[in-house]
Protein backbone atom coordinates (compact mmCIF):
# COMPACT_ATOMS: atom_id res chain seq x y z
CA UNK A 1 0.00 0.00 0.00
CA UNK A 2 1.69 3.09 -0.61
CA UNK A 3 1.41 6.28 1.41
CA UNK A 4 -1.50 9.26 0.73
CA UNK A 5 0.71 11.92 -0.28
CA UNK A 6 0.04 15.06 1.41
CA UNK A 7 -0.54 18.91 0.54
CA UNK A 8 -0.19 22.12 1.71
CA UNK A 9 -3.92 23.15 2.23
CA UNK A 10 -2.23 26.55 2.74
CA UNK A 11 0.53 26.72 -0.23
CA UNK A 12 -0.45 23.35 -2.08
CA UNK A 13 3.57 22.32 -1.56
CA UNK A 14 3.96 18.61 -1.09
CA UNK A 15 4.65 17.45 2.91
CA UNK A 16 5.38 14.67 5.01
CA UNK A 17 4.93 12.52 7.87
CA UNK A 18 7.57 13.12 10.56
CA UNK A 19 7.79 10.65 13.78
CA UNK A 20 9.61 12.68 16.76
CA UNK A 21 10.16 11.04 20.23
CA UNK A 22 7.91 13.60 21.89
CA UNK A 23 5.06 11.86 24.00
CA UNK A 24 2.93 14.94 24.03
CA UNK A 25 3.22 15.62 19.92
CA UNK A 26 4.61 11.86 18.67
CA UNK A 27 4.31 13.34 15.13
CA UNK A 28 4.75 16.52 13.02
CA UNK A 29 3.35 17.76 9.29
CA UNK A 30 6.52 19.10 7.99
CA UNK A 31 7.00 20.62 4.38
CA UNK A 32 9.05 18.24 1.76
CA UNK A 33 11.41 20.92 0.63
CA UNK A 34 11.94 22.71 3.53
CA UNK A 35 11.24 20.45 6.75
CA UNK A 36 9.33 23.37 8.49
CA UNK A 37 6.02 23.34 9.70
CA UNK A 38 5.32 26.94 8.20
CA UNK A 39 4.61 27.88 4.70
CA UNK A 40 6.95 29.74 2.79
CA UNK A 41 6.56 32.94 1.45
CA UNK A 42 5.55 33.18 -2.02
CA UNK A 43 7.24 34.51 -4.47
CA UNK A 44 6.05 38.04 -5.17
CA UNK A 45 4.39 38.45 -1.57
CA UNK A 46 4.87 41.43 -0.15
CA UNK A 47 6.11 40.98 3.65
CA UNK A 48 4.76 42.52 6.89
CA UNK A 49 7.60 44.98 6.72
CA UNK A 50 6.38 46.68 3.30
CA UNK A 51 3.38 46.54 4.46
CA UNK A 52 3.85 48.47 7.85
CA UNK A 53 6.17 50.79 5.34
CA UNK A 54 2.97 51.70 3.61
CA UNK A 55 0.60 52.22 6.53
CA UNK A 56 3.16 54.50 8.18
CA UNK A 57 3.31 56.50 4.81
CA UNK A 58 -0.51 56.96 4.94
CA UNK A 59 -0.77 58.44 8.60
CA UNK A 60 1.77 61.00 7.94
Amino acid sequence: MHPIPLLCPRCGEPQQVVHIDDPHNPIRVVHTETGRESCEPAPGDQSAGDQSSTTSRQDS
